[in-house]
């Protein structure tokens, strides 16, 4: 059987691909049985397992952005005290320990 428009040729070996695939022989004892040329017969399988893959992905990826971690304000005290981490929010509470530790 010659195929020679490309749905008859792509359904040809079709065909084989899914006879090889249930027939539990290897590609060339397949090829072999068949009367087919081992190079084609390999061209057709990854032909026809490319055409079933998915289209690869644009390759970009959502990505989900942090919020920016600051360490905030340090104040070290001549008795050796230090205070780390002082961000805005807490301003009056420093001010409040400050008094008490003056």
């Amino acid at each position: 059987m010659a195929p020679t428009l490309l749905t008859d040729r792509t359904a040809f070996w079709q065909q084989h691909v899914d006879a090889w695939q249930s027939s539990g022989l290897t590609r060339k004892a397949y090829c072999l049985e068949q009367g087919l040329r081992y190079s084609s017969f390999g061209y057709w399988v990854r032909k026809l397992r490319e055409a079933e893959a998915p289209p690869p992905s644009a390759g970009f990826v959502p990505v989900a952005l942090a919020e920016p971690h600051t360490m905030g304000l340090s104040l070290a005290l001549p008795s050796g005290v230090e205070i780390r981490g002082i961000e805005q929010a807490h301003l009056r509470l420093v001010r409040e320990l400050l008094e008490v530790l003056a």
